[in-house]
């Protein structure tokens, strides 16, 4: 749609010509015998005046005409610059438009964003939470009918995805700084100490009610091979000895202090440290990590599985969307629930919950250069715009405002002329 334009800068040519013509051809008004100051007179003032005026308001049409015409259809040169330059122009403005989108501006915009509050708003409203169950559920019942693809079509389907998301994660993630994210994660949020806590909790219950059967197995084992040093153990002292294991580890719960768990951490830090490329990897953990994990993608029976596991898990999907009591909505609605109330209680989840969608998105577009593909997507768009549409648009969009250049070139032009004239006039 076109947008309103104002005329300004024609009114602005057509006064200074008036102006012009009055000066110069009226004959009722004796201009040139008002004297005021020896050989300069009110003729001469306006004369000068509307000379420029004239000048400056033909030289800015015909400087705004020529961007998007040839001015009287005249073809000058360096005329209708616009539509001469449109793959130019169609090349520089994303360009231009995508330099300000880098991947930190995206990251520290995104760090204001209260993701854990709109999420918090949408699940308190049932109606929107049953909206996007009803929407899921026709969707994927469409999706995993298997009315419109042939059961063979749609196994050699999965197994041609099942390759190519192989072979993408095999040629474009480094394993090694997926894993180093995702264990900074993990200790940034506290699950390492967690993690400590439970294992060491877990292997104290264990011994705590095996006590008897572990001595009686460990005992054994120590006397055949501690020669005759065995002569000195009995299953009464592996008993005191598991018991002072339980005490260590009910301190490696409690004590987060304890040289033990902190030898733990220390470690996993460096380990960290050395996938990331942060730290000397005088073992190459790193390319280990990378040469396993690609093995493992390469694995054609891996791949098989992998495509036989999706394929079961869609089809016990289908069936069970198909029914009257979806477990998978049973489940997601738990799984709502249990967001929610996370989000409702604890102000440390939320802010953790922000950085990780946060971090998510903007690694999301970081890997899939998603800002690049924007800037060839308008480039390409743009150029394959009809020329003369091309210039009317951004004709429309700056009109107003070249108006106002014209009006001021012709003020502008005036005004020079009037002060030109008067230090003449004194000199």
């Amino acid at each position: 749609m076109r947008t309103s334009r104002n005329r300004i800068g024609a009114l602005s040519l057509l006064g200074a010509l008036a102006g012009f013509l009055i000066v110069t051809f009226q004959p009722w008004i004796p201009l040139d015998h008002v004297i005021l100051y020896r050989a300069l007179t009110l003729k001469t003032l306006l004369m000068a005046f509307f000379d420029a005026s004239l000048v400056g308001a033909l030289a800015d049409w015909f400087a705004v005409s020529a961007l998007f015409k040839n001015p009287l259809g005249v073809p000058l040169p360096h005329t209708d610059i616009i539509a001469k330059n449109k793959d130019a122009i169609a090349e520089a403005v994303p360009r231009f438009l995508t330099s300000f989108v880098s991947e930190e501006k995206i990251s520290v915009e995104l760090a204001r964003v209260d993701f854990a509050a709109k999420v918090r708003d949408f699940l308190s409203q049932p109606e929107a939470r049953g909206q996007m169950h009803e929407f899921l559920r026709s969707r994927l019942s469409t999706l995993l009918s298997g009315a419109t693809m042939a059961e063979g079509t749609r196994s050699d389907g999965l197994r041609t995805f099942t390759a190519e998301m192989f072979s993408f994660a095999r040629e474009n993630i480094d394993p090694a700084a997926v894993l180093a994210s995702v264990l900074r994660w993990a200790r940034n949020e506290g699950l390492e100490e967690r993690i400590i806590e439970s294992t060491a909790e877990t292997l104290r219950v264990g011994i705590a009610r095996n006590l008897v059967r572990l001595a009686a197995a460990i005992t054994p084992i120590l006397k055949r091979n501690a020669g005759w040093q065995g002569i000195f153990v009995g299953q009464g002292t592996i008993e005191r000895l598991l018991q002072g294991v339980q005490n260590e580890l009910a301190q490696v719960r409690s004590n987060p202090g304890h040289e033990l768990r902190r030898m733990l951490t220390d470690a996993l830090g460096r380990y960290v440290a050395r996938l990331a490329g942060e730290a000397d990897d005088p073992g190459d953990v790193r390319g280990r990590c990378r040469a396993s994990v690609r093995r493992l993608l390469a694995d054609d029976g891996l791949q098989e599985r992998a495509a036989q596991l999706i394929a079961s898990l869609l089809g016990r999907l289908g069936t069970d969307l198909g029914g009257p009591d979806s477990r998978f909505f049973a489940g997601l609605q738990r799984a709502e629930n249990a967001l929610q109330a996370q989000l409702d209680r604890s102000g440390t989840f939320r802010a953790g919950f922000n950085r990780g969608v946060a971090g998510l998105i903007s690694g999301a577009i970081a890997k899939s250069n998603v800002i690049e593909g924007m800037t060839g997507y308008l480039a390409t768009l743009l150029k394959s715009t009809d020329e003369r549409d091309f210039v009317r648009r951004i004709e429309d969009a700056v009109w107003n405002d070249l108006q106002y250049i014209r009006v001021n070139g012709a003020v502008v032009g005036g005004l020079v002329g009037l002060l030109l004239s008067l230090l003449s006039g004194l000199l």
